[in-house]
């Protein structure tokens, strides 16, 4: 590879993100172009909802990055990520081992209108034990953020349904002509009646149970529980950090960073991120131990000050936005009404169903379209919790439009097929 010729940004449809990287190499003695893409997709697998997408996609890919950037700086740009002032009489060789001692080892903070007590414990009061191992501690952060998302796809896909892929087909209609579009919204609705006709409860089947799989339920149970994670992830995350940086300092750093006292920042930053920390060594010559105390200059607690109180702050919105989502979705599932109204106002606003001899009745008296014996069987019976659930997603990935056409599909289907049993 001789040299890169570009590198360039390029958005692509919806929310991926799409890197080209042209670059020429030599084969066989012959100069060859090439092209390398990376693409990312921000949308994640659209069966989840914004404030899923909060924790599983943006979060975890700005610890991420973050993460890597500090790898990058600590290993590769920098010869050493703390610098050591030791005596004159130290070599080179003297000065490099005690620099990878106190790397490894923890240092500690004094401030410098206080001396140095002989008492190790008052000494050592404010440890700094998280300097070296801050990209493993952000890797597993974002690990985490992650893993609420791995167990959804996984235990999903076990309900025979696959929510992703009928959002992304809903998602492809938008380019589609109207003949195929139709066919397409067919097509999906075979495949959601067969599934809900699959899941149909049995006489003695254990499955029956209140989220067992034929029961209606499994799919909105599983979906609120993962938010429970969700939301447990992001508040617990606060308490991990608390105990990682030590000094029990972090749950109320964002509170409380405008109103400390001049007393508790020194002139280099805070008291919990110092850019300079003692570190206590031995060095044993034969029989004769000696102990030495240098001051040692930490330059990336400049950047993880900075970076940890923005991330408090985001972790406060995210906190905010997934509580509030399960909140919604718990208001969603939990009361039938919801259903029905979601339902109704999907068949209301579908051209092809206004027209019918039903919706004239209803516009001609006045009555609600969820009190009706057919559409309350066909919310209760045919789509039950799940089908009501399965269109929620749809909607929110797609548009009220895609999600109307789908649900007068089924209501068809319902009363061809189904309302007569």
């Amino acid at each position: 590879m001789e040299a890169d010729e570009e590198v360039h940004f390029e958005g692509g449809s919806g929310d991926r993100i799409t890197f080209l990287r042209k670059v020429t190499e030599i084969e066989d003695g012959v100069e060859v172009e090439k092209t390398y893409l990376f693409s990312f997709n921000l949308s994640g697998n659209k069966d989840d909802d914004l404030a899923d997408r909060l924790s599983c996609v943006f979060t975890m890919v700005l610890l991420g990055a973050f993460a890597v950037y500090t790898a990058f700086l600590q290993f590769i740009i920098h010869k050493s990520p703390i610098d050591c002032w030791c005596p004159a009489e130290f070599t080179d060789s003297h000065v490099e081992y005690v620099q990878n001692y106190c790397w490894i080892s923890y240092t500690y903070y004094v401030p410098p209108s206080e001396g140095l007590s002989q008492n190790d414990e008052v000494r050592r009061r404010h440890l700094i034990k998280y300097y070296p191992w801050i990209p493993v501690i952000l890797l597993l952060m974002a690990l985490m953020f992650k893993l609420p998302n791995v167990l959804w796809r996984l235990i999903s896909n076990s309900s025979g349904i696959n929510l992703g892929h009928l959002a992304r087909l809903a998602s492809d209609t938008k380019e589609m002509t109207w003949n195929e579009r139709q066919q397409s919204i067919e097509h999906t609705s075979v495949y959601i009646e067969r599934w809900l006709q699959l899941h149909r409860k049995k006489e003695n089947a254990f499955k029956n149970t209140l989220c067992g799989k034929r029961s209606g339920n499994y799919l909105p149970a599983i979906y609120i529980f993962i938010k429970c994670l969700y939301c447990l992830n992001v508040i617990g995350q606060f308490f991990l950090l608390d105990a990682v940086l030590g000094q029990h300092f972090y749950l109320n750093l964002g509170v409380d960073f405008f109103g400390r006292r001049r007393s508790e920042i020194n002139q280099l930053g805070l008291v919990e991120f110092p850019r300079v920390a003692m570190c206590d060594f031995k060095i044993r010559q034969l029989s004769n131990v000696q102990s030495w105390t240098v001051q040692c200059v930490l330059p990336f607690n400049m950047f993880f000050e900075s970076f940890f109180f923005i991330l408090w702050f985001w972790y406060a919105f995210v906190a905010m936005v997934t509580c509030g989502s399960l909140v919604l979705w718990l208001w969603r599932v939990f009361f039938p009404i919801n259903k029905m109204l979601f339902i109704e106002k999907l068949l209301e606003i579908n051209p092809d169903l206004r027209d019918k001899e039903m919706t004239k009745e209803k516009l001609r008296n006045k009555e609600r379209f969820y009190k009706k014996k057919e559409f309350r069987r066909f919310v209760n019976e045919y789509l039950r919790q799940e089908g009501a659930f399965a269109l929620r997603i749809v909607q929110r990935n797609s548009s009220d439009v895609y999600a109307s056409d789908l649900t007068a599909k089924l209501w068809l289907r319902f009363i061809n097929n189904f309302n007569d049993k």
